[in-house]
């Protein structure tokens, strides 16, 4: 299996960046995001991107890319946050310097666009990043006791080793099954696939490939899912672990239609590798603590059980 390096975890005094490679405008919640990271017992420091906006971009991408290398070139910074997705990480992937970033590995934490970097770090820097939880999420009311604890818990044992921690009354239900083990990889499929075919796509080969989504019908996932088979990013992995599908649909059975939990398990079972599906990790209410580029392994019975451990 491949090996990628994880930036180590915190300890009370020490200092996490917020930086904002995508989108720009996170109100109170910036604020409040901060409390709840100081109350923790670490120091925060805003990248100039946080307070900025350019269009729909939290300034401009030399300057949002700058953020980001100063973050891990910087000594006194232990871990990067992202501010919140949006759209605008795959601007920066041409302006990263993956050689500083790769020599300086700390906790990179982030989601939805953020995806891009999570990639191009991954296949770029051999590094191990978060999909976790956002400085925009962590200042939401609507943040549950599960992804606050989850989070927390995580700054300081970045990779917990053992079954996957869910929610209670929740459980992962077996689409294919089978015993695979792997690197997890991953992220959001609409980022996903827009880097296929560019420099930084994913490469996937022998790992454990993780999806989730947000606001897309069943049919552009369906279209998503297809392009990802073609590139042969499908025919590289090892097995398949599906997340949340927030706000995606319709989730009802219709004349003339799929449900997006069709087209999941239509493609689960065209490809025919070990798949399972409801990991509460992505855009939901429940967005757990999922390390990118460590090993685990999924494991589904033929009744439909499913386990997902992290090595």
């Amino acid at each position: 299996m491949n090996t990628y390096i994880m930036g180590q975890g915190l300890a009370p005094g020490d200092t996490i960046a917020i930086v904002a490679p995508s989108a720009p405008l996170a109100g109170e919640e910036l604020q409040k995001s901060r409390i709840f990271l100081e109350t923790l017992g670490y120091h925060v420091v805003l990248g100039k991107t946080v307070t900025s906006d350019w269009g729909y971009l939290a300034g401009r991408d030399d300057m949002r890319a700058a953020d980001i290398n100063a973050a891990f070139k910087d000594s006194h910074i232990d871990a990067v946050i992202c501010l919140r997705g949006g759209y605008g990480a795959t601007r920066l992937l041409d302006l990263l310097d993956y050689d500083s970033i790769a020599a300086h590995p700390k906790l990179f934490i982030g989601f939805s666009d953020i995806t891009a970097l999570h990639t191009a770090l991954h296949e770029r820097c051999h590094m191990a990043t978060i999909h976790g939880p956002m400085a925009l999420t962590l200042g939401r009311k609507t943040a549950t006791q599960y992804t606050l604890r989850q989070f927390a818990a995580g700054l300081i044992q970045p990779v917990r080793q053992g079954p996957f921690l869910l929610p209670p009354r929740t459980a992962l239900r077996g689409l294919v099954p089978g015993f695979v083990q792997g690197t997890i990889c991953g992220g959001n499929i609409s980022v996903l696939t827009a880097m296929i075919g560019t420099p930084y796509e994913l490469q996937g080969t022998g790992e454990l490939l993780f999806l989730e989504e947000i606001g897309e019908d069943a049919y552009a996932i369906d279209r998503m899912l297809r392009q990802m088979e073609q590139s042969g990013l499908i025919n590289r992995i090892r097995g398949i672990i599906f997340g949340e599908f927030t706000r995606c649909g319709p989730r009802s059975e219709a004349p003339f239609e799929f449900t997006v939990q069709q087209i999941i398990a239509q493609y689960a079972e065209r490809w025919n590798k070990p798949a399972l599906m409801g990991l509460p990790v992505g855009h939901g209410r429940q967005n757990g603590w999922l390390p990118l580029g460590v090993n685990a392994f999924i494991q589904i019975e033929n009744n439909g059980k499913a386990r997902f451990i992290i090595e």
